[in-house]
């Protein structure tokens, strides 16, 4: 297929519409010259003046917007005249890397639309950058018959449309960077699926020795191949799709965009020892093959739960007469000075004594194989007097939904929290009331935030040039072409060392890349984590 120019037809207005930057030279009369230490660090102090905005200020003392909201956390993104700004002080030498900042990471609640650049000194703006985009578009079924036929509900699940929103997407970044910076790009799309010989005919294109990033090809098989070809002639290649982290073993040119679900590990810890720290854990895992995950699990929840939990006796007290009460309206037989929890009977009577006092209980954690045990061993241990957390790792919907109701119909009885892993943000129609009762947390590595401009903005834009909406994966292609464009234009053929510290704002998740040996690739270790509540996702923040 043609490089780029083929695609102009594609190319379109930014995710984030540019601010123009005015001349300098008249404002430099402006600029403050004297430099004052506040908390150790040097600062110019900048008075606002009149119809001033932050842009001009930021490019005066050429500094970022985002450096001057971070050191003036009282001002908003709309100066007014007379306000006194501290301006980051810089030596002329210092560099600032190129990011491009969104308006809601600088202030969720203005709707000005702003994008920031940085761009390094050494970028080389006439260099041509070759991108090669291998993805499956099964262009041999899109025949004169296929053209013609009236657009229907099955035409559109035809294959030749399942990843036409991911270079949709793809290409809006495209023009983003094209339009914005002037980039230079031969981009050259490559119609690779499983077929052994799209591959070949790709790599065997004499065009793609001097690429400087291949994107894909989506499935494993024909990555691996094209992965081959890309160490012999050094070129970054990325994968976009799977999640398994073995590809970056020895495979020091691979990217890989989607998080290994090991990376959950220490999100979950936090997790745990922010909200969950005084709680009984039961672990589930779906099978035997989940099993090694759960002692992932295990480890994580033994390094945070605290060994004994102190529960007051008034609440116990207010729990047992519940109980009681209830037991008695049922005619069941019971002991009115025994209260079994916990796995441990309680003294009523000394803990009616003592209301002010607190009782003290194990916190156990218990793992447990869903295709073995069932969660009538729970019921054993569990507490009725306060929190049981419950971690699921399973990838099965049909396990996943189970064991929602099972647990949903044990927190009538012990009061249950739930934890569910490794991805159940992709099963759909999972009921949403349980989901709700149990507090669930999910991990995700794409969390969408509607309210977000820049979200909108993308939405917008891809209505207009495609008279439809974004599908999730529509996000995961401009994503990736966003970044690794920019990448390119900072790091250059050094990219491949850049991006492991190079972090700037995407549209619905980030990339936190990490490299475990020299030898290796990288890979994304960033998941998204967020809670039901009121029919609404709510982000945690959890770094």
């Amino acid at each position: 297929m043609s490089n780029s120019k083929t695609f102009l037809t594609f190319l379109f207005l930014c995710v984030a519409a540019m601010c123009c930057s005015p001349e300098l030279g008249a404002q430099e009369s402006l600029k403050s010259q004297i430099v004052t230490e506040y908390d150790g660090k040097p600062y110019y102090i900048h008075t606002v003046d009149k119809k001033q905005s932050l842009k001009d200020i930021a490019d005066m003392y050429d500094v970022t917007i985002y450096e001057i909201l971070k050191e003036n956390k009282d001002v908003k993104y709309n100066v007014k005249a007379g306000e006194l700004l501290r301006i980051p002080y810089r030596p002329k030498e210092e560099v600032t890397f190129m990011e491009e900042v969104a308006i809601d990471s600088i202030m969720a609640n203005d709707s000005t639309k702003y994008v920031e650049e940085y761009i390094l000194p050494t970028f080389d703006s006439e260099r041509l950058y070759k991108v090669a985009l291998m993805m499956p578009l099964y262009l041999e079924q899109v025949d004169d018959a296929f053209m013609e036929a009236e657009v229907s509900n099955k035409q559109l699940l035809a294959k030749p449309f399942s990843y036409l929103h991911f270079y949709e997407g793809f290409m809006i970044a495209v023009d983003s960077m094209v339009s914005q910076y002037d980039m230079k790009l031969d981009l050259k799309v490559f119609d690779v699926d499983q077929d052994t010989n799209k591959v070949i005919a790709a790599i065997n294109d004499t065009w793609l020795s001097n690429a400087d990033v291949i994107v894909g090809p989506f499935h494993v098989k024909a990555f691996e191949k094209v992965m081959a070809f890309a160490a012999e002639n050094d070129i970054l290649i990325v994968n976009p799709m799977t999640n398994r982290e073995d590809l970056v073993v020895g495979n020091r040119n691979v990217v890989k965009v989607k998080p290994s679900y090991r990376y959950q590990m220490h999100k979950l810890e936090s997790l745990i020892r922010d909200k969950y720290t005084d709680n009984n854990v039961f672990i589930f895992a779906e099978d035997t093959n989940s099993m090694y995950y759960v002692s992932m699990i295990e480890d994580v929840a033994y390094r945070s739960i605290n060994p004994y939990s102190l529960v007051p006796n008034k609440h116990i007290k207010k729990v047992v007469k519940k109980h009681h009460d209830a037991w008695q309206i049922e005619e069941v037989e019971f002991n009115e000075n025994e209260y079994q929890s916990d796995n441990v009977i309680l003294d009523v009577a000394l803990i009616n004594q003592n209301p002010d006092d607190s009782t003290m209980l194990k916190n156990q954690i218990m793992a447990f194989n869903y295709s073995i045990d069932s969660l009538n061993e729970v019921k054993k241990i569990a507490s009725s007097i306060r929190n049981n957390l419950f971690i699921v790792y399973g990838e099965n919907k049909v396990f996943a939904t189970e064991i929602l109701n099972k647990i949903n119909i044990l927190s009538g009885e012990y009061p249950s929290k739930l934890i569910a892993l490794p991805d159940w943000s992709k099963f759909d129609r999972l009921f949403n009331e349980n989901l709700m009762k149990l507090n669930t947390v999910y991990f995700d590595d794409d969390y969408t935030n509607y309210d977000a401009y820049s979200v909108g903005h993308f939405i917008c834009k891809f209505r207009n040039n495609y008279g439809t909406e974004p599908k999730d994966i529509a996000y995961h292609g401009f994503n990736i072409a966003w970044y690794f464009l920019n990448a390119l234009m900072n790091y250059g053929d050094n990219i491949n060392i850049g991006i492991e510290s190079y972090d700037i704002p995407l549209l619905n998740t980030r990339y936190s890349f990490e490299r475990s040996r020299y030898e290796d690739g990288v890979e994304n270790a960033y998941w998204n984590v967020y809670q039901y509540k009121n029919y609404e996702k709510n982000l945690l923040q959890y770094e």
